[in-house]
């Protein structure tokens, strides 16, 4: 089974302070997931932490709905998730104010002249296909909260119409990593062949001699979507020295805002397609919950699936070991043959905030839990 645990033993206090130290604002505008949609059952409420806030998940008992809202009551402050749901609010511990998902006072057992307006402030969240998603603006106001998002979480038409279901999902868990380096990543196309050049058996670190994965890989912007990049990998088997035609592959991943939602286009000649969430969620500066969720041709077989996705995913691990040890260095030094990095980096300047805000001092560790565990689908 695929382990991100590293080789290496944990980073010291020094280290771990010069990378925080480095890196660019950790909480970049852009969608993020929060949870699937069926691991919140009804009447549960859910802590989150993540991209420097406090917030609470929960699900009404009677409609299924589900509500995010700033985890701290807005009458004295009491955290909401030691509350509890009743019928459609969710009641603070605290005074038993109940609270509607639009933030609305509807209750309150000692008074009748509740607070006019919604001073519990709620977020919007997107479900698509079975994931919860939340438009986060680094530089948020007032102001601007309220304005539609630049862009939507990208639907899958084969789902919408039934030709593509389900095959799994996955908690990949947390890595010691900032955000930007899923962005550098895919603009870094000359370390594929050297750190993922090797096949290994799917969904382990197992090496199988004598076979080789051969990576032709491009960057580029998409010409129509300023917030869109797009890497574009061919692959290949070479067994015993000869490259091997019929396994050939084709991906697209179409990065949508700053590393935080990929979505991957697998195209297999003849044998059909992929299609697969990757997702990031900043639980800390240094901290990013990873998770999977893919989609297939109903015709395509579930172990021809299970081998393209776990393919992929085996080559995670070798990103995690160099992710969570290095720095970032504003004026990296490159030569001709490496890609267009700061190319990269301008384009990503459009998700970070215009003044830097104060990070608050519960950065330092997130304790959230956003989503369930490992759970291939039936």
């Amino acid at each position: 089974m695929l382990s991100l645990r590293s080789r290496r033993p944990d980073n010291s206090p020094l280290l771990e302070a010069h990378r925080e130290d480095r890196y660019p604002y950790p909480y970049p505008t852009g969608w993020y997931r929060l949870a699937s949609t069926d691991s919140l059952r009804r009447g549960e409420i859910r802590y989150l932490e993540c991209l420097g806030k406090q917030f609470v998940l929960w699900r009404e008992q009677e409609s299924g709905e589900i509500h995010l809202m700033d985890a701290f009551c807005p009458h004295l402050g009491a955290n909401l998730a030691l509350g509890r749901v009743r019928g459609d609010c969710i009641e603070c511990p605290f005074h038993q104010w109940q609270f509607a998902g639009d933030g609305r006072v509807d209750h309150i057992p000692y008074s009748l002249r509740p607070p006019a307006g919604t001073p519990a402030r709620t977020h919007q969240l997107e479900d698509v296909h079975g994931q919860l998603f939340l438009y986060h603006r680094a530089d948020a106001s007032t102001d601007n909260e309220h304005e539609p998002p630049p862009y939507q979480v990208p639907r899958i038409p084969e789902v919408d119409d039934d030709r593509f279901v389900l095959r799994g999902h996955r908690d990949v868990g947390r890595i010691r990593m900032h955000i930007i380096e899923i962005a550098e990543n895919a603009v870094d196309t000359a370390h594929f062949q050297p750190l993922h050049g090797q096949f290994r058996l799917p969904w382990t670190q197992i090496p199988v001699p004598k076979i080789e994965i051969v990576h032709q890989a491009k960057w580029t912007l998409d010409e129509e979507s300023p917030w869109l990049m797009h890497f574009d990998d061919d692959v290949v088997l070479r067994i015993l020295g000869r490259e091997m035609a019929r396994t050939g592959a084709r991906v697209r991943v179409s990065y949508y805002g700053p590393g935080s939602l990929l979505f991957f286009r697998f195209t297999l000649p003849g044998r059909g397609e992929i299609a697969m969430y990757k997702t990031f969620l900043p639980i800390s500066p240094l901290e990013q919950q990873v998770d999977y969720r893919w989609f297939a041709d109903r015709r395509m077989p579930r172990l021809l699936v299970w081998y393209v996705i776990g393919n992929w995913a085996s080559q995670l691990p070798q990103d995690v070991d160099i992710w969570q040890t290095k720095t970032y260095l504003p004026r990296p030094v490159l030569c001709r043959d490496d890609g267009p990095v700061h190319q990269m980096r301008r384009w990503y300047q459009q998700f970070l905030p215009t003044t830097t805000p104060t990070l608050p001092p519960a950065d330092r560790e997130g304790e959230a839990a956003p989503s369930g565990r490992d759970v291939p689908a039936a």
